[in-house]
């Protein structure tokens, strides 16, 4: 039966999805392209009202959105649109397929941490909206606008906000297959090589990746042991620099890894490249994603306004911006928007679109007329419709200046050179091409400025250390991946010579040695959450927390108390993030980073573990402050402290009532509950 409705939900939310398309595609003759600008202009509007007053449930929006798509929808019969939207669909079912087979959002990872950020936006309340993990203040510290989105399809079609996350991770591969596949066709007219450079997108690595079968070697044979040599392998491509080049043990790693072993390097700096094909692996919902979107977004628009001859759309359905000056103008309105679209999405990569525009303005002010009007226009809609956002985000946001690296932190050469091989061949490709192509010209010299930046300034986050330089290469160095070999693999496969199509399809056949990596860890680590698209299979597989989690879903609004384990990376906070239940703190390590450190959210964690070992003076008055509704008692909260709970039960009983949920003698799980 779920699957039944699973199915029915995916089919709806596509549908919706094809209907928007179908329409915005009529006046900006580039499917991909015109795909996101509807969504973005949708979206980007909804997040500026609901600053000025809150929606709430949108439940009653679906039917008339559905009705109108399939008329929408019901008005196409162009052949090349359906197969736009067929290369869309390919894209969500890859992405679906690794949700359903590994759905769980627990403590791994960012998992938690995502889950958090949407559940801030699924009531709909006037934003800033209160913090569901740290009571009683506002969430103002994140740019979530990717998160935003995906609280939308809770408040639209009512689905748990797991699944919705779930979804929404899948949506965005769709995207990101969809637009690469765009621009592909700008260059490319064979389809094999089409389909190979999107393989090496969804499926590839980075330059180690053919290299690692040859740096660390498998030494064991069972199956726990493979279980665990998958795990290294799907992670030591993207994170090998401070993680894993000590596990190295050929003499090719050793070589490669010679210069972590300077005398003046004291600790090996982490410098990470994550693929699309490891976020695969890792199901994190993070703002990367859609920073990628909005890259290749930035490449096929420009290539929609630079390297298209004629609208090649059937005449009928061009008529309502039948010429192409029309579509150009949406088209540089769409650019326009691409900046504030970054900073509310993915604020990190904001210089590098800024860079990424700007230079394709020259390039086009050089080469041709500029539509500045919607241009212009586009810029100020979309800052106007940020502009809510940033009037509290920015004045929050941590101070993060722009320093120089130091001869220490930069990267090793040799490691350098194995990570970026790839890249370093489809820049120079570029240039190469740029007598005849200004357009692979204008892109390979602008990520060959942005990937030397990389390697002489940093922004300087509260992370010190090994950590230095580490946000700044995450998501920098994996924008450019994408961007570039997207974009200068197109062009190289379509107009390069002999030589350089040879040589392009040997680095993307390279990076695709990474699929073997894939195939190990979906063949060897275990599903036990199949098709549990919901994301708290985990939590519903102990009868005990199936019925809490159930009980607590249904239970009034109030602030729900958990004990924390550590300061983060833990099961903390999940029972009450999937039941929609604001938490009196979540992560506390993420929270202080986030916030500057503040003391009240240290002094907090402080008390609340107190609390749970039984060593609060005041614990009553300590509830009351805030006040705590409900209180968790887990399994791992009896056996961490046995004969805690009835001392509690002692110190809060004139408030609290005790609601069991699993009792045996002393050993109990349950919760408190505020007395009326």
């Amino acid at each position: 039966m779920y699957l039944i409705y699973l199915f029915l939900t995916i089919a709806l939310i596509l549908v919706n999805f094809a209907g928007l398309n179908a329409w915005v595609s009529r006046y900006l003759p580039a499917q991909a392209s015109a795909r996101v600008l509807g969504l973005c202009v949708i979206i980007l509007m909804l997040f500026a009202f609901e600053h000025l007053h809150g929606l709430g449930k949108l439940t009653w929006l679906w039917p008339l959105t559905t009705g109108l798509a399939t008329w929408s929808l019901y008005c196409r019969k162009d052949r090349r649109f359906w197969i736009g939207e067929l290369v869309f669909a390919v894209g969500f079912i890859y992405g679906i397929a690794w949700r359903f087979g590994y759905p769980n959002i627990d403590g791994g990872s960012e998992h938690l941490t995502d889950l958090y950020f949407i559940s801030n936006f699924v009531n709909g309340e006037t934003l800033p909206a209160k913090d569901r993990w740290l009571a009683g203040d506002l969430f103002t510290c994140y740019y979530a606008f990717q998160h935003y989105a995906a609280a939308l399809l809770v408040r639209l079609f009512n689905v748990e906000v797991g699944l919705a996350m779930n979804l929404a991770w899948a949506l965005l591969i769709a995207l990101l297959l969809s637009l690469g596949w765009e621009i592909s066709g700008y260059f490319v007219k064979r389809f094999a090589l089409r389909v190979l450079l999107l393989l090496a997108l969804m499926l590839g690595g980075n330059g180690l990746s053919p290299l690692m079968p040859f740096m660390i070697k498998d030494t064991t044979t069972d199956i726990a042991s493979k279980a665990n040599d998958a795990i290294t392998r799907a992670w030591a491509t993207t994170r090998f620099a401070g993680m894993y080049e000590e596990q190295v043990n050929t003499p090719l790693g050793r070589a490669i890894t010679r210069d972590f072993q300077k005398p003046d390097v004291a600790e090996h700096i982490e410098l990470p490249l994550e693929t699309i094909a490891y976020y695969s692996v890792l199901g994190d919902y993070h703002p990367p994603l859609s920073g990628f979107v909005i890259a290749l977004w930035t490449l096929a628009l420009s290539a929609f306004l630079g390297l298209r001859k004629v609208l090649d759309t059937p005449k009928k359905i061009e008529q309502p911006f039948s010429s192409r000056i029309s579509a150009d103008a949406l088209a540089f309105f769409a650019m326009g928007l691409t900046p504030a679209l970054v900073i509310v999405t993915n604020a990190w990569v904001f210089p590098l679109q800024c860079v990424l525009l700007a230079s394709w303005l020259a390039l086009r002010y050089w080469k041709a007329d500029i539509h500045w009007s919607a241009l212009i226009v586009g810029g100020g809609v979309g800052f106007a419709l940020s502009y809510p956002f940033l009037s509290y985000f920015a004045p929050s946001s941590l101070d993060t200046p722009i320093h120089w690296v130091t001869k220490q932190e930069h990267s090793p050469l040799r490691l350098l050179l194995a990570l970026h091989w790839p890249l370093l061949i489809w820049l120079s490709v570029g240039l190469m091409l740029a007598r005849r192509s200004a357009w692979a010209g204008w892109l390979a010299l602008t990520l060959l400025v942005i990937f030397c930046a990389s390697e002489l300034i940093y922004i300087d986050d509260p992370l010190s250390g090994k950590y230095q330089r580490f946000n700044t290469t995450l998501k920098w160095w994996s924008w450019l991946w994408p961007t570039a070999l997207i974009g200068l693999g197109s062009v190289a496969l379509g107009i390069g010579g002999r030589l350089i199509k040879t040589l392009m399809v040997l680095s993307l056949s390279a990076l695709l040695v990474y699929t073997i990596d894939l195939g190990r860890y979906w063949r060897y680590i275990d599903k036990p959450q199949l098709g549990k698209m919901a994301g708290n299979g985990w939590l519903k597989q102990d009868n005990t927390l199936r019925e809490l989690l159930i009980y607590l879903k249904n239970a009034p609004e109030g602030i729900v108390m958990e004990s924390i384990e550590q300061g983060a990376y833990s099961t903390s906070s999940a029972l009450a993030l999937f039941a929609n239940k604001p938490l009196l703190l979540g992560w506390p390590d993420h929270l202080g980073q986030w916030r500057g450190n503040p003391a009240y959210i240290s002094n907090r964690a402080t008390d609340i573990r107190a609390f749970y070992k039984g060593e609060l003076t005041d614990p009553l008055n300590f509830l009351r402050k805030f006040p705590v509704q409900t209180i968790i008692w887990t399994a791992t909260d009896q056996q961490r402290a046995p004969t805690v709970r009835e001392k509690l039960q002692a110190q809060i009983n004139q408030d609290y009532h005790w609601r069991a949920f699993d009792q045996n003698g002393a050993q109990a799980v349950g919760i408190w509950e505020r007395r009326l």
